[in-house]
């Protein structure tokens, strides 16, 4: 399988996340000096919510872009194996993770969320824990993703259709938790949900697509490369 990551872009967000966290913790220990005075009690209680925000909100893009594996490389080992007629294009695209595949164009919206998650047609519930409250902001919220999909899964369509509306090509909307502490229970989904280790026998089963014609699949390659520049591995 091939992968086209936009690693100026990731390169980038990762620099963000550890600059936004470090000035986070900054302002959290001037809040706590300030604190020790007791004269300024307004300034200390400002800067900890502050620090606080900035602290995890360098936190939420480290986990996005900053750790080891990101969504798009957690992916990318759950389809190795895969021939090169596999292409996975990581946020370079209207939507952050697309495949293009033999079977047609795959949208991948990944969460990180982890504990229990209960899926029935399109609502979606998880569990409240003391640990996922402490990593609400880093995490962020869990929110709808099978909504989340469908609208990355649309911004690809609707850019299609713009710049090759002769193809036609439709584009799948999938959810992959992919945090394995993430306890799915899953009935009738609206969007496919998914956990890595399931993705590559779904693809080749329940979610196979009809075939694209040869000259569609050279044609949807061709205008994904010019936009993700041509950078492949």
């Amino acid at each position: 399988m091939r992968v086209s990551a936009n690693e100026k872009l990731i390169t980038s967000r990762r620099r963000l996340g550890t600059y936004t966290s470090i000035a986070g913790l900054g302002v959290l220990v001037v809040g706590m000096i300030v604190s020790f005075r007791g004269q300024y009690v307004w300034i200390s209680f400002i800067a900890l919510i502050l620090g606080f925000v900035l602290a995890q909100f360098g936190t939420y893009n480290l986990r996005q872009w900053g750790r080891s594996p990101r969504p798009d490389q957690v992916i990318e080992t759950a389809l190795k194996g895969f021939d090169d007629r596999y292409h996975l294009y990581a946020w370079t695209l209207p939507a952050p993770l697309v495949l293009l595949s033999p079977q047609g164009i795959y949208s991948f919206t990944t969460k990180d969320q982890t504990g229990e998650i209960t899926v029935n047609g399109s609502q979606w519930r998880s569990k409240f824990s003391l640990s996922r409250a402490l990593t609400l902001f880093a995490q962020g919220g869990m929110g709808n993703p099978g909504n989340e999909a469908t609208d990355d899964a649309n911004r690809v369509k609707k850019w299609l259709d713009e710049k090759a509306p002769e193809l036609a090509a439709a584009v799948q909307p999938v959810v992959v938790f992919i945090d394995e502490r993430a306890q799915l229970t899953v009935s009738e989904p609206a969007v496919p949900v998914l956990t890595p280790a399931g993705l590559k026998k779904w693809l080749r089963g329940a979610g196979k697509g009809a075939s694209l014609k040869n000259a569609d699949y050279k044609a949807l390659e061709t205008l994904f490369d010019a936009r993700s520049g041509g950078t492949s591995a």
